[in-house]
């Protein structure tokens, strides 16, 4: 049979039977059995088994949330920030560890708050990037389970398996539904965590059927459905008539998945060519409602790296697939759109379609997806990178994140901040960008789960390209007149410029608007590979770093990564000795291959907590004492210490410590990068 014939007779029967099962039926009843209106049945209470539906079926994302529905979040963000805005210093502060809603004395001592609320609601999501202690979940004001915090986020706490939890690149995850009907406190007693807990407030009066660990057994088959659901990374089939349609959406529709794929046949660069020039564009009604560069749109990175999640998936041979659904209440289209010409590329388009029992409400929300870079941003003064800006109703879903870094330190210290409906102060604030896509550590190891991803880090360190994408599904934050999502820009060199690009996922309502500006073109989309960085190396260098220790009596001496000093300490390391005082040596093997006249230089850190170091050979003092005082960190340069003859084999250098400046900190640290041994004629 026909291709197209057969996708049209299967279209004809499926329009058959959904417009049949619309048909309306009258019976006509003895006045007898006639009875008043009833008033709509009440909704079941939300408990565990909702929570995990939830995670698997996405026809609720594009609901209006009752009003009077939030999703907030509890962090270990620097209070400082609290400040506000106006006070750069402290809007951008960055010890976001160990801060607590408050602590208390438990039976067992001390405990620490992480989240405090009252009910009706819902815990989305927890993280942690050093999960440690006891997590006790006090609901309605009853301790209803105390779990091993680490080994939870870990997903092996038994009834919470993989990938409702899991390590992913040291970041500890855990997306098990917890409800509650009056109030939640959740506290750990371990103190100096960094921690998020993302909530569901629920509207008032909605009923819940609060969390007790023993429904991990009886709701087990649920938990592991779900589980299985989030590991196959697509959504269940949740329509029974799927029809495959050409770009043409008709009203009353929802796009269940998206595929779009490349014609197999072209070069592997000429496809790349034309991905990097093309747009994934979606009307409904007369409402452009996506507009986005089609490698972003699917977080595929700019060398097309393929992954998957639970809502999006790249694949090799180039194909991708989206399955957020998008309802089409009027008529519509999907269409990929390309500047210049084409050559050999060809794109394919799947889609399947299903119509809801009883058609779409007036009041859907439509699926819209948001673009925004900004390019050599740099990192000082501190900023924002505006994600999302939106207006009108709505509910935000997820976003992906693409940056260029031109160092290979870390360039994510920067909070997510969420303001819902212009509150004062904004109802999520984060703790660091990995934080934020689950990870930790600024850890360039790549991930993929079902929620978030590490796509693609290139490397070495942070160098490069970073590819990653989050996905809020319980956690989805819904909103009423707007929301505001802001991502800090913070970079641990200061002096360095990233390149920012953002896809913001959500759902609003006719009229909604994502308050960025229009998509740039290709070419100012474009934004090559960079060469990898180089590394400073001291011509003729014997590292400290890899110089042997013989002897360090007092202190404590270690080999330090000064990476974030981009090019200005060979090797990117030094051999650092700490926790000593006055008097104190610290003694090194100075290897001579022959025997000789040499000239003994060095290079030192210097800091404002550095010592006055005396440099030895054996018992005898090369130069005079060096001052390792600076207001900054910085490098002492290469200093000349003196002349000294040396016979063939390992001889001592001493570093003793003879005091310090009257500016410096008390703390007579000393740092050596390295050390070179000039041959004299």
């Amino acid at each position: 049979m026909d291709l197209w014939y057969s996708i049209a007779m299967r279209a004809l029967v499926a329009s058959f039977a959904a417009a049949v099962s619309r048909t309306a039926v009258v019976l006509l009843l003895p006045p007898a059995l006639l009875a008043a209106p009833q008033s709509p049945p009440s909704p079941p209470p939300f408990d565990l088994a909702a929570g995990l539906q939830r995670l698997r079926d996405p026809r609720w994302l594009y609901r209006p949330a009752p009003a009077g529905e939030r999703c907030v979040q509890w962090s270990s963000f620097d209070p400082r920030s609290r400040s506000g805005p106006n006070d750069a210093d402290a809007w951008y502060a960055n010890d976001d560890r160990g801060h607590y809603v408050r602590t208390v004395d438990g039976p067992g001592g001390k405990e620490y708050v992480l989240a405090d609320t009252t009910g009706p609601g819902c815990v989305a999501r927890l993280w942690s990037a050093n999960p440690q202690g006891t997590l006790h979940v006090d609901i309605d004001g009853l301790r209803v389970w105390s779990v091993d915090f680490a080994a939870l986020l870990a997903g092996k706490v038994d009834g919470v398996p993989e990938p409702l939890a899991g390590m992913r690149s040291k970041g500890g995850n855990c997306h098990l539904p917890i409800p509650f009907g009056k109030s939640l406190v959740l506290s750990c007693t371990a103190g100096d965590l960094y921690y998020h807990v993302d909530v569901v407030q629920f509207a008032p009066g909605t009923g819940v059927k609060s969390f007790a660990p023993a429904q991990l057994q009886s709701a087990s088959p649920a938990v592991q459905q779900c589980a299985e659901a989030l590991q196959k990374g697509a959504w269940s089939n949740v329509w029974n008539s799927t029809v495959y349609l050409p770009k043409a959406i008709a009203p009353g529709g929802v796009l269940q998945w998206l595929e779009i794929g490349v014609k197999p046949g072209a070069p592997r660069a000429e496809v790349l060519d034309v991905l990097q020039r093309s747009r994934l564009v979606v009307r409904v009604g007369d409402e452009t409602t996506v507009d986005v560069p089609l490698v972003d749109f699917f977080g595929a990175g700019p060398a097309w790296c393929p992954w998957r999640s639970l809502g999006l998936q790249a694949n090799e041979g180039f194909s991708a697939i989206c399955t957020l659904p998008m309802p089409f209440p009027s008529r519509g289209i999907v269409d990929v759109r390309t500047e210049g010409e084409r050559g050999n590329v060809e794109f394919t388009c799947g889609m399947g379609i299903g119509v809801p029992e009883g058609g779409l409400p007036d009041d859907t929300l439509l699926f819209r997806a948001s673009y925004h870079q900004q390019y050599g941003m740099p990192t000082l003064p501190r900023r924002d990178h505006r994600v999302l800006d939106a207006t009108g109703k709505g509910r935000f879903v997820g976003c992906t994140l693409r940056i260029r870094n031109s160092s290979r330190i870390w360039w994510g210290e920067g909070d997510e901040k969420f303001t819902v409906d212009g509150e004062a102060f904004p109802s999520w604030f984060g703790t660091g960008t990995e934080d934020y896509f689950g990870y930790a550590w600024c850890e360039p190891t790549p991930f993929q789960s079902p929620l978030h991803a590490q796509i693609e880090c290139q490397g070495p360190m942070n160098f490069g390209f970073t590819q990653l994408h989050r996905l809020h599904l319980l956690d989805s934050v819904p909103f009423e007149r707007s929301f505001r999502f802001d991502l800090e820009v913070w970079h641990w060199v200061e002096q360095a410029k990233v390149d920012y690009a953002t896809v913001a996922y959500w759902y609003g309502a006719k009229g909604a608007s994502s308050g960025l500006p229009p998509v740039p073109d290709a070419a100012a989309r474009a934004l090559p590979r960079l060469d990898q960085p180089p590394v400073f190396v001291a011509d003729k260098a014997l590292e400290g770093e890899a110089l042997r220790v013989l002897a360090c009596p007092a202190g404590v001496h270690e080999v330090q990564d000064l990476g974030v000093f981009d090019q200005t300490f060979s090797s990117d390391k030094h051999r650092w000795w700490r926790d000593a005082k006055p008097g104190d040596a610290l003694v090194l093997a100075l290897p001579v291959a022959k025997a000789g006249r040499y000239r003994l230089r060095a290079a030192f850190v210097v800091a404002d907590d550095f010592a006055i170091v005396q440099v030895q050979v054996g018992d005898k003092a090369i130069g005079a004492p060096f001052d390792g005082y600076a207001a900054k960190v910085a490098s002492s340069g290469l200093r000349t210490l003196g002349d000294v003859e040396l016979a063939a084999g390992e001889h001592e250098l001493r570093l003793r410590i003879v005091g310090k400046n009257a500016l410096a900190n008390p703390s007579h640290m000393v740092g050596l990068d390295y050390v070179v041994l000039e041959e004299l004629p």
